[in-house]
């Protein structure tokens, strides 16, 4: 069975599509299966989650050539049968949505990831580039914080009421922890509204790294 696994994944892609319609400046998604060659060969699975904010209702798709896709189905009916009947009208309204609705929610997001990096670069975090797409920001810590991305995490809902991911959950860490930057790095999310995310932002503002002892402080 793993064999038939190995060899249906060399023949074919699989690609989990959520962020196409939140990509920033210059930069837009290309599907892979538009491709040259590539549409027999491509499974794309995507949802409404990101794109109309609406992850709990768990509706998605997938896009396959006919003989996979009616495998996927056989496979689908047979664990979750069909999402509440509710979702699926509203899923349809949202899938007609007019191009304006899509273009505000990239302009709105690219002015959210604005504002985040600003914020997090004058508490130190040590911003590399600004994301292209999605509403996450991938922040490396302060080089004047001496400890762990899960030490700071916790500092930080402690000091400041403000949530974040630890970095290294994305990290493969080996056994003699030769990657260095496996507890540098934490994950912040944007996808919230103004309203919260000012308020974040103001909570971070009064914040600072202590240097000597590498701890968060109140100003």
């Amino acid at each position: 069975m793993r064999r038939k696994h190995l060899h249906f994944l060399k023949a074919n892609r699989v690609f989990f599509l959520v962020y196409e319609y939140i990509t920033f400046g210059i930069h837009n998604h290309v599907s892979i299966s538009s491709l040259h060659g590539m549409q027999e060969r491509t499974i794309i699975t995507s949802s409404l989650s990101k794109t109309f904010s609406v992850t709990g209702w768990r509706i998605g798709w997938s896009c396959a050539p006919s003989n996979i896709a009616s495998a996927i189905r056989n496979i689908h009916i047979n664990i979750t049968d069909s999402a509440p009947a509710p979702f699926q009208e509203a899923a349809l309204t949202a899938l007609r949505s007019s191009p304006e609705y899509f273009k505000s929610l990239r302009t709105s997001y690219e002015a959210r990831r604005d504002n985040a990096v600003e914020t997090l670069s004058r508490l130190g975090f040590q911003m590399q580039f600004r994301p292209q797409g999605s509403f996450f920001l991938f922040a490396e810590l302060p080089e004047s914080w001496l400890h762990s991305d899960v030490d700071f995490v916790k500092e930080l809902i402690k000091k400041g009421g403000v949530a974040a991911v630890p970095g290294c959950g994305f990290f493969h860490n080996s056994s003699n922890n030769e990657n260095k930057y496996y507890n540098r790095f934490v994950r912040f999310a944007f996808c919230k509204s103004d309203e919260t995310l000012a308020a974040a932002a103001q909570r971070i503002r009064e914040l600072e790294v202590i240097g000597d002892k590498g701890l968060l402080k109140k100003l």
